[in-house]
């Protein structure tokens, strides 16, 4: 069972990595003042969630 959440988190990882990938690339090509906050937002909150997915693999690798 735990290959398969383990699996599935890593997937998520991927899935967000990429996700902040590409909202850094829209933030780039963005001048308004509220889309970058908006964009920034995202890009934290998307990190925060990768970086909880990452501490627990380490915690349960």
């Amino acid at each position: 069972m735990s290959d398969i959440l383990e699996s599935v988190a890593g997937n998520k990882m991927l899935q967000l990595k990429q996700e902040i990938a590409d909202l850094r690339v829209a933030l780039k090509k963005v001048e308004d003042e509220e889309t970058i906050k908006m964009l920034k937002k995202d890009i934290m909150e998307k990190e925060t969630h990768y970086n909880i997915l990452a501490d627990r693999a380490r915690v349960n690798g």
